[in-house]
């Protein structure tokens, strides 16, 4: 709360942040218990200390409600597992809140597109047109929209402060951290955690991480350039760099069919635009389903529909790698990640994990690299 600049106005219902500012209403703040009162203002200060105002800007402009929900059921997430009272009107989801809050919205969409009164059916009226947006995004880049309030001087001593430096918000989380190590104090609640390594560790656009893996093929020398042996000239043929993706689309659990198919259109491109890559897809539950070659499938179709084991999956991975040990094989596999991870051998080839929104959380996965896949 130190690193927070605060304003009390009549702008806003309740309470709200544009992601620099934290305003309140003085009506409404005043109604609450003390209780309450700390929860609220604990709400908002995690929005923007989490900055979920700028991580969240594109989905605010078309669907603020769904962006709203999906963000309000992270922090009152982090509220609820410290012990904090919240107000009743608060919005909370035990399903869903140790999931990044743009996976949040992902499921969430998904599921009020497939039934347009799914929020008001899960959250009540707490999920109806009329939810709270105390989250206000300003397209003057963390300012409050309306500063009349600011030039007749009745913000509360507020004015000064935003001629000050943008609060940075990662190193006051950096802080945070510290300090709780050297108190030997965990983090409660596993939202918390995933929260701190999400802003914290270094991270990377998911289309940016698969075009660095499919891109990281190996360069050895093959052989004599047969081109040069009709002259008496031995030279190293400067081979390798060819690729072959193999991927795996998982239609056992329930499946965002759009976001399948933008994943999928960005594998395509790739194996289309990069020299010497080819591709082969396979969708699975228990079993494989062969797809055929990645650059002459126009749209996924889902196969399958059963129950999840990635053992056959492994053993295709093992087979390809044997068979061809020129080519550097990369294995992408797009899944909730929900089965037995213990059951199986691993490939001696590289392979990425491309999780769905909502899915097993990234330290649970066995070997390969994890991509969680967002809208």
């Amino acid at each position: 709360m130190l690193n927070a600049k605060h304003k009390v106005t009549d702008r806003v219902p309740t309470a709200a942040t544009d992601g620099e500012v934290l305003m309140l209403n003085e009506e409404f703040m005043n109604s609450l218990s003390p209780d309450e009162f700390r929860s609220v203002l604990l709400h908002e200060v995690l929005h923007m200390a989490l900055e979920h105002v700028n991580r969240m800007k594109d989905v605010f402009q078309v669907d603020p409600q769904i962006a709203n929900i999906a963000a309000d059921i992270v922090v009152n997430g982090i509220i609820q597992d410290n012990s904090f009272v919240l107000p009743q009107e608060a919005i909370t989801d035990s399903n869903l809140k140790h999931l990044s809050v743009r996976e949040i919205y992902s499921i969430l969409k998904r599921e009020q597109q497939k039934n347009p009164d799914h929020l008001k059916q899960k959250y009540g009226s707490k999920g109806g047109d009329d939810v709270n947006q105390c989250l206000q995004p300003s397209e003057g880049g963390g300012e409050p929209n309306d500063r009349s309030e600011e030039k007749e001087g009745n913000d509360h001593g507020a004015a000064e402060s935003y001629r000050e430096v943008k609060t940075d918000w990662k190193e006051v989380l950096n802080k945070a951290a510290t300090i709780a190590r050297s108190k030997k104090a965990g983090m409660v609640g596993a939202g918390l955690a995933r929260i701190f390594n999400d802003l914290l560790e270094p991270t990377i656009n998911w289309r940016d991480a698969l075009y660095k893996y499919i891109t990281n093929a190996k360069t050895d020398f093959e052989g004599f350039d047969r081109r040069m042996v009709y002259n008496n000239l031995y030279l190293d043929d400067l081979g390798g760099g060819k690729i072959k993706v193999a991927l795996f689309l998982d239609t056992s659990g329930s499946v965002d069919e759009k976001l399948l198919s933008e994943f999928f259109a960005e594998i395509k491109f790739a194996v289309n635009a990069l020299p010497n890559t080819t591709g082969e897809m396979w969708y699975f539950d228990t079993k494989l389903y062969p797809g055929g070659d990645i650059s002459e499938i126009d749209k996924p179709t889902i196969m399958g529909g059963g129950g999840t084991s990635f053992n056959p999956v492994m053993k295709k991975l093992q087979e390809l790698h044997e068979e061809d040990i020129s080519t550097e094989l990369l294995g992408i596999i797009f899944t909730d990640g929900y089965a037995d991870m213990r059951s199986w051998e691993e490939p001696e080839c590289p392979y990425i994990w491309c999780v769905n929104p909502g899915g097993l959380d990234n330290d649970q996965f066995r070997g390969g690299e994890t991509i969680r896949i967002e809208s």
